[in-house]
């Protein structure tokens, strides 16, 4: 092995079982075959880890010719996809479903979804772990993802998968948290309103989307959305009471409110705390720390993806499988760390990546 991974290697987690991602354990790169020829990219360029995994697999297969495209960002890369001009479509967001409708009615089956790396902690632009906050006077410390659901989502007849709409994620009204006693708050809390609060922003609210809601959006009615200071038209005088900071001016404010969001934002703020999250609750429940989410235990994460046209009935182009084992083995994933937008990828997922190669 090269180097040592300082900044994994020998770090604890804060759960037990749970270990931050070994690097060692990752298998090095060996080149399965010559690669030659062009390989089109058509997306984001994931804060410059793609160009930087192109280069260190050119020097591997020198006779590769890279086709980038990113101008479109993640908006676009399905879609290059489908019209015939890409063979991988690297995306921060999740492809949703206007992504993969056009593709499906190309090819009649959907795009292969690969994680790459795990979404940042803190830091913006990284595709930050999404933090669950409330009033710091509220005695709430845990919640499930099922809850959360109750709680910021709504009444619905369903959920999608893929490009199909099931009945099996329906349900009713009854469902709905809507007071702090059904969380099993005593007292004052009882009978008082749960006031929810979150950002109106593509990328982050289809995360939550699709972890929640299965793909829907029926949110509660009382959600209050808030937006980036960038996005504000500066012709709004009203525009910067959604600013996304403001949101937790208001629940510092507000006793009886829960928001989502980044730590970027809510660690200037003492009056709001952090709730420790677990998928049910049979447990465990995880605080939102660094080290929960390089090695994934915390339930909230984002991920950085490649999305790739894998016909079900053929193998993947021998080009596009080769560059996609080199980023899942040991020098792709360094390269993650090294770059320092994300997270490599514990070695048990990428496993799990690895078996959709075929």
């Amino acid at each position: 092995m090269k180097k040592l991974i300082p900044a994994l290697l020998g770090a604890c987690s804060l759960l037990a079982g749970a270990q931050v991602p070994d690097l060692g354990r990752v298998p090095e790169y060996k080149p399965s075959m010559k690669i030659a020829g062009a390989i089109r990219v058509y997306g984001t360029d994931l804060k410059g880890q793609m160009v930087i995994w192109e280069q260190a697999f050119s020097k591997y297969h020198p006779d590769v010719v890279w086709e980038n495209s990113f101008a479109t960002s993640s908006e676009g890369g399905i879609a290059g996809m489908y019209i015939g001009i890409s063979d991988m479509a690297p995306m921060g967001d999740d492809a949703k479903i206007t992504d993969v409708m056009p593709f499906w009615n190309v090819f009649h089956y959907l795009p292969t979804e690969y994680s790459v790396a795990t979404g940042g902690y803190e830091k913006r632009g990284t595709l930050w772990a999404i933090q669950i906050v409330v009033n710091k006077d509220n005695p709430l410390t845990k919640l499930t993802m099922e809850q959360l659901d109750d709680i910021f989502g709504s009444e619905r007849t369903g959920g999608w998968e893929g490009i199909t709409y099931t009945g099996k994620y329906a349900r009713g009204a009854e469902k709905n948290i809507r007071i702090w006693g059904q969380l099993g708050l005593k007292g004052e809390w009882a009978d008082k309103p749960i006031q929810t609060y979150g950002y109106n922003a593509p990328g982050f609210e289809i995360a939550v989307e699709r972890k929640l809601l299965h793909w829907t959006d029926k949110w509660n009615d009382n959600y209050k959305e808030y937006v980036e200071e960038k996005m504000i038209t500066p012709d709004d005088s009203d525009g910067p009471k959604v600013q996304s900071e403001r949101m937790y001016e208001a629940l510092s404010k507000d006793k009886y409110g829960i928001a989502w969001g980044p730590i970027l934002h809510s660690k200037d703020y003492p009056n709001v705390k952090q709730i420790d999250l677990a998928w049910t609750s049979a447990g465990p429940y995880v605080p939102l720390t660094e080290a929960n989410v390089q090695n994934r235990s915390y339930p909230f994460l984002r991920d950085a993806y490649i999305y790739l046209n894998q016909a079900p009935d053929r193998p993947l182009d021998p080009k596009v499988a080769e560059f996609m084992r080199f980023i899942y083995s040991r020098e792709g994933q360094e390269l993650v760390l090294e770059h320092g937008m994300y997270y490599p990828l514990p070695y048990s997922y990428i496993q799990q990546q690895l078996a959709k190669i075929k």
